[in-house]
C-alpha cells in the first residue's frame, strides 16, 4: 500500500476561496474556526484532501455547500439549517447532498470514513474518466492529422514521380 498523500487541486483552490472571503489574509483563524491546526490546514490550501470530518465542519461552520466545496458544482454557500433551501437545483441530488451533510455531522466515525473513501474514489474515477475523454479527443485529433499528412505525402510522391517522368522523357 502506498503512503504517498492523495491530492487534489481543486478542493485547495476552493478553500483558498473561502479563506479569502471568510477570513481574508489570515488561514489561521479561518483553520482555527474549522478546528484545524494551521500547519495541517496549509496542507489542505496546498493540496492535500481533507477527511470527510473537517469537509463536515467547513461546510456547517460556514454555510458551504459539500457539493461546491468537493466538486465546484454551484451554489457556493447554503442558507442555515432550518432555513428554506436547496442545496441543488435537483431534489434527488439536494437530498443526497443533505443525507452527506448528517453523516459527516454524526459523530459515526464508520459512517464518515465510508462515506469519505467513497466521495474520494469517485471523484478520482471522474477526474481519471475525464483525462481519459481528453486524451480520446487528442487521439482524435492525431488520427486526422496523420491522414492529412498521409495524403500530402501521397501527393508529393505523385509529383515527384511526374517530374521524374518528364525528366526521363525529355
Amino acid at each position: 500500500m502506498s503512503t504517498k498523500k492523495q491530492t487534489y487541486v481543486g478542493i485547495s483552490e476552493r478553500l483558498n476561496q473561502l479563506v479569502d472571503e471568510i477570513s481574508p489574509g489570515s488561514a489561521k483563524k479561518f483553520a482555527t474556526s474549522v478546528g484545524v491546526g494551521s500547519v495541517t490546514f496549509y496542507n489542505y490550501l496546498k493540496g492535500r484532501i481533507p477527511p470527510a470530518d473537517v469537509l463536515g465542519n467547513i461546510c456547517e461552520k460556514h454555510n458551504v455547500n459539500l457539493n461546491w466545496l468537493v466538486l465546484g458544482i454551484e451554489p457556493k454557500y447554503i442558507t442555515p439549517q432550518g432555513e428554506a433551501h436547496a442545496l441543488d437545483p435537483d431534489p434527488e441530488i439536494a437530498g443526497l447532498m443533505e443525507g452527506a451533510r448528517r453523516v459527516l455531522t454524526s459523530g459515526n466515525p464508520i459512517a464518515f470514513d465510508a462515506l469519505e473513501r467513497n466521495i474520494r474514489y469517485f471523484d478520482h474515477a471522474i477526474n481519471a474518466e475525464k483525462q481519459l475523454n481528453e486524451m480520446k479527443d487528442d487521439m482524435e485529433f492525431i488520427k486526422k492529422e496523420f491522414a492529412k499528412l498521409k495524403i500530402e505525402n501521397q501527393r508529393l510522391d505523385e509529383e515527384e514521380e511526374a517530374q521524374s517522368s518528364d525528366e526521363k522523357a525529355a
